[in-house]
């Protein structure tokens, strides 16, 4: 039997290796190294949730000091012209500036009210700061991951934040609870109001006029029922 002797490879196939050499370690040197976290957002998420307990845990408060409260805590650190723009989609040059100006003013409240409902509903609870990643690679959005810990041993309730990195500082764009992002929940309801009467802006002022009208509603119903509910408990 006759011993092969390894040979060098041709040139071409000297080239075609190094090049796939060269390659791989340009895959490796591209791929990204685990992202920091960023304490910042961490801390100003953690500031955000803070005076939401804070609110929550206020005795006595009625529900229109409770939204009074919240409003504040809200419109100071979340990005409501940005958030209500984003919702409008494709129609966000549709509406004229009369109703633009109202538009936004509409979405202030409805958020006032949307976020206040909904919070209302956790109480008895902690709050933690998980992790945080930046999102994208301008540089300039967050996510931030946390979640809503209850003392009465219910299961946490995820919470993520997307942050915007702005010149006055972090502002809340969106916050997704229990898997649904809200403002983008909006987006998809208010660009079928839209589309569904034909383009017509004002349609959408309506529906969320009537939102709005709907959750003072609700609101006016729990306290009703809450107080009949003291005085059943005084009577007994």
């Amino acid at each position: 039997m006759t011993l092969q002797l390894w040979r060098s490879p041709s040139p071409a196939v000297r080239n075609a290796i190094i090049g796939l050499v060269v390659l791989v370690s340009l895959a490796f040197i591209a791929m990204p190294a685990s992202a920091a976290r960023d304490e910042s957002a961490e801390a100003f998420v953690n500031e955000v949730a803070s005076e939401a307990i804070e609110i929550l845990g206020q005795d006595g408060f009625t529900p229109q000091e409770l939204e009074a409260a919240f409003r504040i805590l809200f419109v100071g650190n979340m990005d409501v012209p940005r958030i209500g723009l984003f919702a409008l989609g494709q129609y966000a040059r549709t509406p004229t500036a009369e109703q633009k100006a109202e538009y936004l003013a509409l979405v202030e409240e409805f958020i006032v009210k949307v976020y206040a409902s909904r919070l209302s509903d956790y109480t008895d609870q902690q709050f933690a700061v998980l992790s945080s990643q930046p999102k994208g690679s301008r540089g300039k959005e967050v996510i931030v991951s946390s979640q809503i810990e209850f003392t009465t041993g219910r299961a946490p309730v995820p919470v993520e934040w997307w942050l915007l990195k702005t010149d006055e500082g972090y502002k809340v764009f969106d916050v997704k609870v229990l898997g649904i992002w809200m403002a983008q929940e909006q987006r998809s309801t208010f660009i079928s109001v839209i589309r569904n009467n034909g383009g017509d802006f004002s349609s959408l002022l309506e529906h969320i006029k009537t939102q709005i009208a709907q959750a003072n509603q609700d609101r006016d119903v729990k306290v009703t029922e809450a107080d009949a509910a003291v005085a059943t408990e005084s009577t007994q």
